[in-house]
């Protein structure tokens, strides 16, 4: 099996020979083909001591040897060491390492049981990049033709359509005008939405009332309807990648000061995620919208009122944006801010006791049955600070929202842009 890679050209190096699994030289560079110093330092250190998995839901919930984050790694490091080191390459040489069929089959399932939080590489010893890994199992598996239906589809509709979720570009273009979004004009601000969002009428309404109570000069890319993570989630880097450039070849056609993005992931891929896997420095600045609100009101251009929201409420914070992205303060002061009756939980937003929710994966329908007992750990957290929560990633607010129709201990998520769209004024 082989599966089509960047201008048609076919990677191969993907072959079942009985028991055993030969990846060849030409699949395996292109799948590691971004690992930095860190990351290599990071997959050959793991002393797989699993401390890791007492912060992964996946693991606590069957307690399988493949969920620990750490197998993962090794997995990885096992086909980085064959190939890149030289005891490694003797020993493949003589055939005394190998993939078996039977642990390749194991990838397949244990990379997608993984959101990529990093809350392993938190409590790691050595923060190990686990989280990675489990990205770099993807690859493997999207490069040999083996991954998940439903990842491929994402990746196939970003390189189609420039959206995972298929919204075509002529599609993007009449939502945006018909809701009030300024489309392809010279501006201060590039707003980007993610997938999800740009297929959201009401997210974008709340989007463009927010900008035009903060004043910017701001404009959306007819080119550019999702930022493109997805796709680099299901292990396509070549797709998202080209997808990342679109945004920032925009950024630069549109004249724009800095890219703004509402999505807790969008942010994370676009400020740090996205320059590594280019392989260049980004000049253009990247904000997640609360920053942005957060900033112009501490500067007191603008000012909010509280919410109409009387139920105890707490927040959720963004996996991506926070313990990824490193953006701790601006979301929760304006949650204070807003909700007359606001939960504030006591670890940081960064920290690796916040359980994570289902994330990306609840777009997944191979993963439905496993999300629903994983997504119970962060759903029973929260609800134990409150029964109403706020997020600021769409794929969060998904998992809430399945949360509650599981009926699983929640009974209100508002997304973030619905409460500040409301409280945020002159």
């Amino acid at each position: 099996m082989a599966t089509e890679g960047r201008k048609g050209e076919v990677c191969g190096g993907f072959k079942v020979e009985g028991k055993n699994v030969k990846l060849g030289r030409r699949l395996v560079s292109r799948a590691l083909d971004e690992l930095s110093p860190y990351d290599v330092w990071g997959i050959q250190e793991c002393m797989r001591c699993g401390v890791c998995r007492y912060t992964c839901p996946f693991w606590l919930d069957g307690q399988e040897a493949t969920d620990i984050p750490a197998w993962r790694t090794y997995e990885v490091n096992k086909v980085y060491s064959m190939f890149y080191t030289g005891y490694g390459v003797v020993v493949r040489f003589l055939r005394l390492r190998g993939i078996k069929s039977s642990e390749f089959l194991k990838w397949r399932e244990s990379a997608y049981n993984c959101t990529a939080c990093g809350a392993c590489t938190e409590t790691s010893p050595l923060e190990i990049p686990n989280w990675y890994t489990a990205i770099l199992l993807r690859r493997m598996l999207h490069l040999s033709g083996t991954n998940l239906e439903g990842a491929e589809e994402w990746a196939g509709n970003t390189k189609k359509t420039g959206n995972a979720l298929g919204l075509t570009r002529e599609e993007w273009g009449e939502s945006a005008k018909s809701h009030g979004l300024p489309v392809d004009e010279r501006a201060d601000v590039l707003y980007v939405p993610s997938a999800l969002e740009a297929k959201d009428p009401n997210v974008l309404g709340q989007v463009s009332s927010l900008f035009s109570t903060l004043k910017e000069k701001w404009t959306v890319s007819s080119q550019v309807s999702d930022v493109g993570y997805y796709a680099y989630l299901a292990g396509d880097f070549e797709t998202a990648r080209e997808q990342f450039d679109r945004v920032f070849q925009e950024a630069k056609r549109l004249g724009v000061k800095r890219i703004v993005t509402s999505d807790g992931s969008g942010f994370f891929f676009l400020r740090w995620q996205a320059p590594k896997s280019l392989g260049r420095k980004i000049d253009t600045p990247v904000e997640h919208l609360t920053e942005t609100v957060y900033e112009a009101y501490r500067a007191g251009r603008v000012k909010v009122d509280q919410a109409d929201v009387k139920e105890d409420t707490t927040v959720h914070d963004s996996e991506f944006m926070s313990r990824l992205g490193g953006v701790e303060r601006p979301h929760r002061e304006l949650m204070k801010a807003v909700l007359p009756s606001y939960r504030e939980p006591k670890a940081s937003p960064s920290s690796h006791t916040l359980f994570t929710c289902g994330h990306h994966l609840e777009l997944l329908k191979e993963k439905e049955e496993k999300l629903k007992r994983v997504r119970m750990y962060s759903v029973r957290q929260l609800a134990s600070w409150a029964k109403t929560v706020v997020t600021f990633d769409p794929n969060c607010n998904l998992s809430m929202l399945n949360g509650i129709k599981d009926g699983q201990g929640l009974s209100k998520s508002y997304y973030f842009t619905e409460v500040l769209s409301k409280a945020v004024r002159t």
